[in-house]
């Protein structure tokens, strides 16, 4: 997998304040700009969205300052596919997205997803690797450029093994560490438990023979008590039979006994009742002839009287209606003479309202007049607040005016000041390079000198110098390591502490250019604040004026007011004599309308009336005829009462007879059932053997007895026999474990061998992978170093330490020792070199490549770039001008210090 990037858009990142896009394309493109001028974050940028790699503690510190977030998009081609995919990240926001070719975007379900999606993209095998390729191969920053190489032995492994994956060798063999021990133990552990398991499978011959021994036993138990379950069954059916005859008999004695006893007697008394209930119908139907004719006449009677109740029901119906319809022609006389007033009050009312018509209207207009005025003056004292507010307001915003434009003279002031922060940060940038250079150089210059010491120097002594490849002798390494101790003393008594000094001095001119920076930047606010100002108080001012005019016309008819007032209070009961006028007036709408409908309804109900008069006079003599009959049932009550008591029992007659008669057949059956019961206690009385029944209890319960105890017998043994058993399956396991371990056992002892085999090789691995990685890489290095710096005979060296030397004419010349050309000539060549090996990403950015390089070397660099043909596309950033003229695409960056902003000047 391969990839070229198309393009790089910024929007709100750092010093790219709008949206800016930068176009890229395939083979070498230079990047160009002043120092500050947004280079380095382009690259930033890419590492970002593409690597998960920012050079901050932070995301954040990517945004713009005064923004809450900003977006990057990085817009890419796959070569081997084809496919065109933007990939956009937000810094500030967590949120990350790809959109293909169509605009559609991708379904990656956050950042884990689409980490392991550009894995595939970029070729990197794990989505962990991502930042690690980035920051030491692919994107490497300008401050490690040159400070990787001056580390010490162990920060340089640290830092190169991960990038050729020798990091998994060291880890695996870490990993490793430790496992002899575990084995060890886990064999002790195995021959201890087969120790045990020994002592306890000496029982297993005394288990199995107790096995036998128990089986025997429970087959005799087993046969001895079938044979007493036969015999109990044949007892067992005998002594049924005969408690059967036993049951029987003394249920037909029980049968006998209840018959005699309760049955038969008690239907003799159901007889004689049933007899009596019979006379006593035959006397109630005497009864009921001797008083017939009386309860007759009082049902005539009653029947008369409903008929005489009903009608006087009718009667007090008329008599409540014509009561009503008095009332109501009582009210109807009431309101035809209201009416008639009602009409009369009209009448008059009409006169005065023609009377008081002119006063009336004169009256309003007067009133509508003095509300305008009042209107008016209400009006012309808000004005006269108003006009305060705005005199106090012009003078508020004359101080503000002149507080800001105090303000933008002294940020003016702060302005030569500001223009230096971007200078300054450089020069604070380059010191903490170099002090970091520095501190390098003195650790390595310290673990030469402990290497040295640590070398036995002896008459064959053949150890080659780690700083220039000579063999070591006494002097030579006396002289090297005093060499080494002036130069870390120098380091730290001098040179050091005055870089830190000048750190110090710089970050407090940085500190105060910043400030200054600040106080320009604000500037442009604090102007449209005062324009803003001005144009209010020039608003203010024309209010003021518009007020002013408008309170001298209101002033003017204010004069009218008092006469005004005085005549509207002469007028004042005017408006309300008319208003009741009218009133009475329209309430009287309808009064003659309602006088017709009176009269009419007055006639209509004293016809009613008279009409209801005439039936109530038909009703005479009712009262009477009621009180008559009512005394005539008084009369017959006794005789109704009689006839109504007996009347149910002499109807029950004939039921009570046939009661009679079935009671006398019901106690001639029961006596016949007696005497059948009898006879057939006697037949079993005969049939029952009560000896028999004894004997056989008795021998039941012996053999019973002597089941059950041979039952538990052999439960008992079934129970030893089931406890050995499992004894016998303890030891079985036990024995199966004893030999699962012996060939545990043995197999740990060959994973034991196997792991001592395999963590030597790891190691040794790694060391071979390391030495030949620096070779091959350290072979293609020298090709570039002596192309860029057109000296055949300096030969770069870089050993499976990842040391990094000069060699010239047998002469070792470490690093540290090199001149700033020779130092970023070698850094390059090791670093196209890498990225010819880890080419499958397709494309690098190279941070001020150029840095110490004369004219000549720059030209080789370029030369050297373009041979690539493993990289699709090398992106260089530098602030060298001359570098322009040399690849084959270059992009100017420049900023606007005004407005902080940078811009794509030409492409």
């Amino acid at each position: 997998m391969s990839i070229v990037i198309e393009s790089v858009t910024l929007d709100g990142i750092k010093s790219y304040g709008e949206e800016t896009t930068v176009d890229l394309g395939e083979g070498v493109t230079a990047i160009l700009g002043d120092n500050g001028a947004g280079k380095s974050t382009i690259q930033e940028a890419v590492g970002y969205a593409l690597f998960d790699s920012h050079p901050f503690s932070k995301q954040d510190r990517l945004v713009r300052e005064g923004e809450s977030s900003g977006e990057i998009g990085v817009t890419f081609t796959n070569r081997t596919s084809g496919a065109q995919y933007t990939v956009r990240r937000w810094a500030g926001r967590s949120k990350y997205e790809v959109i293909d070719e169509n605009g559609d975007t991708l379904s990656l379900d956050g950042t884990s997803e689409i980490k392991g999606w550009l894995c595939g993209q970029l070729g990197v095998d794990d989505p962990g690797d991502l930042s690690e390729v980035w920051e030491r191969s692919v994107g490497v920053a300008q401050t490690d450029f040159l400070a990787d190489f001056t580390k010490t032995k162990t920060e340089r492994i640290d830092t190169f093994d991960p990038l050729f994956d020798i990091e998994r060798y060291r880890e695996a063999y870490k990993s490793l560490g430790g496992l002899d021990e575990e084995f060890d133990d886990d064999i002790q552990d195995h021959r201890d438990e087969i120790i045990g398991l020994d002592a306890k499978l000496e029982e297993l011959p005394d288990v199995e023979g107790r096995i036998e021994e128990h089986e025997a036993t429970i087959v005799e138990l087993a046969n001895e008590i079938e044979a007493l379950r036969e015999t109990i069954q044949e007892l067992d059916s005998e002594r049924e039979r005969l408690e059967g005859i036993e049951d029987e008999l003394r249920d037909a004695e029980q049968e006998l006994t209840t018959l005699e006893e309760t049955k038969i007697p008690a239907k003799e008394e159901s007889l004689e009742t049933a007899k009596t209930h019979r006379d006593e119908a035959r006397t109630a139907g005497e009864t009921l002839a001797a008083v017939r004719e009386e309860y007759e006449r009082h049902e005539s009677a009653q029947e008369r009287l409903n008929g005489l109740e009903e009608r006087r029901v009718e009667r007090d119906e008329i008599d409540d209606e014509r009561t009503d319809l008095g009332g109501e022609i009582d009210l109807l006389k009431h309101r035809v003479a209201s009416s008639k007033d009602d009409l009369r009050a009209a009448e008059e009312a009409r006169e005065r309202v023609r009377e008081l018509e002119p006063e009336k209207e004169r009256y309003e207009t007067l009133k509508e007049e003095v509300s305008q005025l009042e209107d008016d003056a209400e009006r012309r004292d808000e004005l006269a607040d108003e006009l305060t507010d705005i005199d106090e307001g012009i003078e508020e915003l004359r101080a503000e005016a002149t507080e800001l434009e105090s303000s933008i003279e002294e940020a003016e002031a702060q302005r030569e000041e500001a223009e230096t922060l971007a200078a300054r940060q450089d020069e604070r940038q380059d010191l903490l390079a170099e002090r970091k250079s520095l501190e390098a150089e003195r650790e390595e210059l310290r673990e030469q000198n402990e290497e040295l010491r640590a070398i036995e120097i002896g008459d064959g002594s053949a150890v080659s110098c780690p700083t220039c490849d000579q063999s070591v002798t006494a002097d030579h390494r006396e002289s090297v390591i005093e060499r080494n101790r002036e130069r870390i003393e120098a380091l730290t008594e001098e040179r050091l502490p005055a870089i830190e000094d000048e750190i110090e001095a710089v970050e407090d001119e940085i500190e105060a250019a910043r400030e200054a920076k600040e106080a320009t930047d604000r500037i442009p606010q604090l102007e449209r604040e005062r324009d803003s100002i001005e144009e209010e108080i020039a608003d203010l001012e024309a209010d003021r004026r518009g007020h002013e005019a408008e309170r001298d016309e209101l002033e003017e008819r204010l004069d009218e007011l008092p006469d005004k007032r005085e005549a509207v209070a002469e007028l004042d009961g005017v408006a309300e004599e008319y208003h009741t006028a009218k009133a009475t007036i329209e309430s009287a709408d309808g009064v003659e309308e309602s006088l017709r409908e009176a009269r009419r309804d007055l006639g209509e109900r004293l016809v009613t009336y008279r009409e209801l008069g005439d039936e109530l006079d038909e009703f005479d003599g009712l009262d009477r005829e009621i009180t008559t009959t009512k005394e005539t049932i008084a009369e017959t009550e006794g005789a109704h009462r009689t006839y109504v008591q007996h009347e149910p029992v002499a109807e029950s007659l004939d039921e009570r007879q046939a009661a009679v008669d079935e009671e006398g057949e019901a106690l001639a059956r029961l006596r016949a059932e007696r005497k059948a019961v009898e006879e057939h206690v006697a037949e079993l009385d005969e049939a029952f053997d009560a000896g028999r029944l004894d004997e056989i209890n008795e021998e039941l319960s012996e053999r019973k007895t002597t089941r059950a105890r041979r039952e538990q017998q052999r439960e008992d043994r079934q129970d030893d026999l089931t406890e050995a058993r499992e004894r016998l399956d303890e030891l079985e396991a036990r024995r199966e474990r004893k030999t699962t371990l012996e060939a545990e056992m043995t197999e740990l002892e060959r994973d034991r061998e196997f792991a001592r085999w395999a963590r030597d090789s790891l190691q040794q691995g790694a060391e071979d992978l390391r030495d030949l990685t620096t070779s091959e890489i350290g072979d293609r290095a020298n090709d570039i170093y002596q192309a860029l710096r057109a000296a055949p005979t300096e030969t770069l060296v870089w050993d499976r330490s990842y040391n990094l030397r000069v060699r010239v004419r047998g002469q070792n010349k470490p690093f540290d020792t090199l001149s700033g050309g020779e130092k970023m000539a070698a850094a390059l060549s090791v670093r196209l070199a890498i990225l010819e090996r880890l080419a499958s990403v397709g494309m690098a950015f190279l941070d001020e490549p150029t840095a110490n390089l004369d004219e000549h070397k720059k030209r080789n660099l370029v030369d050297q770039l373009e041979e690539f043909d493993r990289l699709n596309q090398l992106l260089v950033v530098s602030h060298d001008r001359t570098f322009e003229s040399m690849t084959e695409r270059a992009i100017e960056l420049e900023k606007d210090d005004g407005r902080e902003v940078t811009r794509v000047v030409s492409d």
